[in-house]
């Protein structure tokens, strides 16, 4: 997946765009193929799209292609306007954009990661959204995308460096160390190295559901009995799992 690993602090790159997903489709274009930039503070969030679907972000068709770096050069495809697409193939990755920025509700319809990807593997690096679809946000996660808020952006925008804690802090402390460590992949690698510690639960000794106990026998990083409860931010281990076909050789691309 290469090194994702976000820095201490969080800032613009020099030379790197922001793309505005505006209901003005026309707009975008502009930003795609003009070279049009704009700020934040010229904008208000309603004239960002909201209810961004998956499925505008990687079609099914786009989803045929296994490999993320695939998948990048059709990002947005499902986005038409007059019956053409406003982004062409690689249009997102050739802008040179490390931000993208839309409304409310980033993410909506299929829980596909593909969708996540499509930034990923483009270029994207930050995304800004007043909120986020709960599926597609963990997609995002597990791949070590930074989200925050228009505020944010501003800021950066600015000139600011953000501590990325600003970024993390409203996560759980698991979560928090798969930010930190740039996805879910290089966090498990961690983990299993031994070159990272989780914070131990401080869940008493409690009656458990059948799931509860399954949850506890196969902990990892926490010693042999500590019981679970809800919302405890735990690892555990699988001892089976399968995919479906449609992501099989996506799985086995990432496993190897």
């Amino acid at each position: 997946m290469g090194d994702n690993k976000p820095a201490d602090s969080i800032a613009l790159t020099p030379g790197k765009r922001v793309l505005f997903l505006t209901k003005d489709l026309d707009l975008i274009k502009k930003q795609l193929y003009d070279g049009l930039d704009l700020r934040m503070e010229d904008l208000t969030v309603e004239d960002l799209l909201d209810d961004i679907n998956t499925d505008v972000m990687t079609p099914a068709w786009v989803c045929f292609d296994h490999d993320p770096a695939e998948i990048a050069k059709n990002a947005y495809a499902g986005l038409m306007h007059n019956g053409l697409r406003v982004f062409r193939e690689n249009a997102l990755k050739d802008g040179n954009f490390e931000v993208i920025v839309s409304g409310q509700r980033k993410g909506t319809g299929s829980s596909r990661e593909t969708a996540a990807q499509c930034e990923r593997w483009a270029g994207i690096s930050i995304v800004i959204a007043a909120s986020f679809a709960p599926i597609h946000e963990r997609n995002n996660i597990n791949l070590g995308q930074l989200m925050g808020d228009h505020e944010m952006l501003k800021r950066l925008q600015n000139g600011e460096s953000i501590p990325l804690g600003e970024f993390t802090g409203q996560y759980d402390p698991v979560t928090q160390l798969i930010v930190e460590h740039g996805g879910l992949f290089p966090f498990a690698k961690a983990l299993k190295s031994g070159a990272l510690n989780l914070a131990p639960l401080d869940t008493p000794e409690r009656p458990m559901t059948m799931a509860e106990r399954i949850i506890s026998r196969n902990l990892v990083g926490q010693p042999q009995g500590q019981c679970v409860k809800p919302g405890d931010p735990v690892i555990a281990e699988v001892q089976g799992g399968y995919s479906h076909e449609f992501t099989t050789a996506q799985v086995h691309t990432f496993l190897q």
